[in-house]
Parts: C-alpha cells; sequence; structure tokens
C-alpha cells in the first residue's frame, strides 16, 4: 500500500512534542511504501531526518514562518495577539503545504492519504479522488469548553470563539470522510455520540524505554509529570500544590511533591515557592529518575481531551498512580477490564489516596505490577499501528478500480465494536 501520510507536526523522540506520526511511520513502513509531508517550527537534528528517511520514500517537510504573523496588526493585539499569530502562521503553513500536495499526487501516485491533523484538511483539497483517513485523534471542542468552567471571566469571550472554531472544524472533518480514527472511547463518544463505531487507534508507550531500573523509590513522595503551561497540566499542578498537597500534609508532614516538565508558567512557580515541600524541575532531559524515585504518581486534572501518556508513563514504569475520573476514562478498553490506579473526585478524596498508598506498600507494589501488565496488553505501538493499517487498508479498497497490495481484510474490526 502507498500511503501519503501528512502531518503539522514533525515529530521524533528527540523533539518536544508528541510522537504518535513517528511510531505509526516506523511500524507501518516495513509493510507499505509511505511519503510524508510534515510541518515543523523546531530546529530538527539531522540524526532525526535521516532516520525519518530510512522509513519513508519521499519526505518533505515545511517550516513554520513566525515572521508571516509578527507584523500584522491582529498579532499585536493584547491579550488575543498570540493566539492570533499562531494562527496566521498556521493559516501559511497550510497554503504552502496544500503546494507541496499539489506536486506530491501530480508526481507519484498514492493508495490512501493519511492525514494527521482535523486542522489541516485545506491542505487535500484537491486531492483528485484519493480516500483519506483521518486520524481525528482527539476531542479538541470538548476540552476547549471543559477549560472554560476553570478560567476567569476574561477569558471566556475568547473561548467562546476557539469553542465555536473547533466545533464547525470538527463537524466539516467528519464529513470529508468515512475513515476516521479515535484516541479513546470518551474523545468518540463527545464528537459522535454514543454508541458509534468509528475506529479507536490509542496511544503507545515504547516499553522498552520506560522500563524501571531501580526498585527504591523515596518515602512520602509524589510525582506529576507534564509539559506545565499546557492549560489542563497547569490548572491540575496548580490545583494539586494550593488544594490536594495541604490536606496530604496534615496526616503526613513530611511529604514531597516533584512537579516535573517544561515550561513552568510563573503562576505556578510563585505558587511553588511558597512551599519548601514542592520542587518545580523545569525541563529535565529524562524524567524516568523522578518516576522510579516517587512513591505515588499524581494525575489530578479536571479537563483535557486525548489520553494522558504521561500517566501510561509512570504505569510502564510501575510508579501507582492516583488519577481522576476524567483521566480514568480515557484509559479505559472496554467495561470489564479493571484500571489498575486509584480514582479519586475531588480534594478530600484525592488527598486520600494519596494518603492511603503513602502508607500501604503492599497495595503500591501490586497496583506497580499491574499498571506495567495493563500497558503491556493495550497500550504499545504495534497493535495501534495494526489497527490503523487496518483502517487504511479499508479506505484504500474504497476507491473504485483501484488494486491495493497489502492484507486481504473482509471486515475491518472496527465496525464490529
Amino acid at each position: 500500500m502507498r500511503i501519503l501520510y501528512i502531518t503539522g507536526w514533525f515529530q521524533h523522540p528527540s523533539l518536544r512534542g508528541p510522537t504518535r506520526c513517528y511510531h505509526f511511520t516506523r511500524e507501518l513502513s516495513a509493510r507499505h511504501r509511505i511519503a510524508m509531508l510534515a510541518a515543523t517550527n523546531q530546529e530538527i537534528p539531522p540524526e532525526a531526518i535521516k532516520e525519518m528517511r530510512s522509513y519513508t520514500t519521499d519526505l518533505h517537510i515545511v517550516r513554520s514562518n513566525a515572521a508571516s504573523a509578527n507584523g500584522t496588526i491582529l498579532g499585536q493585539l493584547p491579550v488575543v495577539g498570540g493566539a492570533c499569530r499562531k494562527w496566521l502562521e498556521h493559516g501559511d503553513t497550510v497554503r504552502r503545504m496544500e503546494a507541496v500536495f499539489r506536486r506530491m499526487i501530480r508526481r507519484d501516485s498514492y493508495d490512501v492519504i493519511l492525514l494527521h491533523g482535523k486542522s489541516l484538511l485545506p491542505v487535500i483539497a484537491d486531492r483528485e479522488g484519493l480516500p483519506v483517513v483521518l486520524d481525528f485523534c482527539d476531542a479538541t471542542a470538548m476540552r476547549v469548553r471543559a477549560t472554560m468552567r476553570h478560567e476567569a471571566v476574561t477569558k471566556l469571550p475568547w473561548l467562546t470563539l476557539r469553542y465555536l472554531h473547533w466545533k464547525r472544524l470538527e463537524k466539516k472533518a467528519l464529513r470529508a470522510t468515512p475513515y476516521v480514527s479515535f484516541i479513546c472511547e470518551r474523545d468518540r463518544e463527545a464528537v459522535l455520540g454514543p454508541g458509534t463505531s468509528a475506529a479507536l487507534v490509542p496511544i503507545g508507550v515504547d516499553l522498552a524505554y520506560w522500563t524501571r531500573q531501580s526498585a527504591a523509590p523515596a518515602a512520602n513522595s509524589i510525582v506529576f509529570v507534564g509539559v506545565m503551561d499546557y492549560a489542563p497540566n497547569t490548572d491540575a499542578a496548580l490545583f494539586l500544590v494550593s488544594k490536594i498537597l495541604p490536606r496530604v500534609r496534615q496526616a503526613c508532614p513530611d511529604v514531597k511533591l516533584f512537579l516535573v516538565g517544561r515550561n513552568p508558567p510563573e503562576k505556578l512557580k510563585q505558587a511553588a515557592a511558597a512551599d519548601p515541600a514542592v520542587t518545580v524541575t523545569g525541563f529535565v532531559e529524562d524524567v524516568r529518575p523522578y518516576l522510579e524515585k516517587a512513591a505515588v504518581a499524581a494525575a489530578p486534572l479536571r479537563f483535557g481531551s486525548g489520553i494522558l501518556n504521561k500517566a501510561l508513563e509512570a504505569m510502564a514504569m510501575e510508579v501507582p498512580l492516583v488519577a481522576t475520573p476524567m483521566v480514568a476514562a480515557a484509559l479505559r478498553v472496554d467495561g470489564l477490564t479493571e484500571l489498575p490506579l486509584r480514582i479519586a473526585d475531588g480534594v478530600q478524596h484525592f488527598a486520600e489516596e494519596i494518603l492511603h498508598l503513602l502508607g500501604q506498600p503492599a497495595e503500591r507494589a501490586r497496583l506497580a505490577a499491574a499498571g506495567r501488565r495493563f500497558v503491556e496488553c493495550h497500550y504499545v505501538w504495534p497493535s495501534a499501528a495494526r489497527r490503523l493499517e487496518e483502517l487504511c487498508l479499508a479506505a484504500a479498497r474504497s476507491a473504485p478500480a483501484r488494486a491495493v497490495a497489502g492484507l486481504e481484510i473482509e471486515k475491518p474490526w472496527f465496525q464490529s465494536l
């Protein structure tokens, strides 16, 4: 099968950000021919480009042009100027990706377009009948709407506009193709409603990398890992520092909290500075030592979308996890499999669950082992890639008079969910 993979983010483990497209490219390239069109706003190490070229027959990288937006009137507006600059920069990137896309489909033939990114639909407007698989991933409109419940009133008008934008874009994306994949059932239901059968293609964890080397965590230590300027993580970290930690300290005076992740905002650093029990690391090259030292991992997110990959990484590293119902809902694989974590809703309940684990070494060990097994069974890249592969094959065979080399599929698995 000849796949044209289009993504708005050139992805590689050496770069900031997600690695979903990287892992799928690596897995699928063993059985199919993949050409890639990707954008980036980062400097890419030559080694990363070399590796991606080894997986692809053709690789085109469009570099975002920040200068295209910096000098505009919209880009200079207070409060929303930064968002406007990103929007203008994105529009410029999409136009240049569209030009490259046209050249690619005129020069070569493809069986299917694999599109990662709802906002990239204009890139493939002139796709000349090529079938499309849209890796829809998460429910962005749902996340923005939930954010509104936790933000200042002054931000609500702008967030309302963002919500309406994403809601409209999601509806448009669903009209573009019937071959759509979601990252988890919660987000699929938020977009399509209950009882739908669109494909579920979760993220995976590199189990060889996320493997515990030390078996001796520090006593009474809690860790929260994430990109700290991402709104759901900022809210969760502040919630943990200002509300949950004081309740834990009442019963465990020597508790320590580590907030690990790049770009901590000033308000988080100020909140942490007032509490000697809290350490804000900022960017670290390797978060695994912090996970290994933690007795408990916390995921107190109150809003968001998609699967929290940091929760899966903690479980893979055999760190017992306490999480909110919102996080747990994204991790569920069916109605029968028990999640190997403690679920807590509200300040007091969350503090109680942390204290329970801090005081129960045997329970921590049980959850640690069960968490690793859960990830091994349900969240590894090869099995996720096979789901995406089946969806691509089904889409490619839907095109009239199109012969596609690959696996024979009588009925796509996702139609029976």
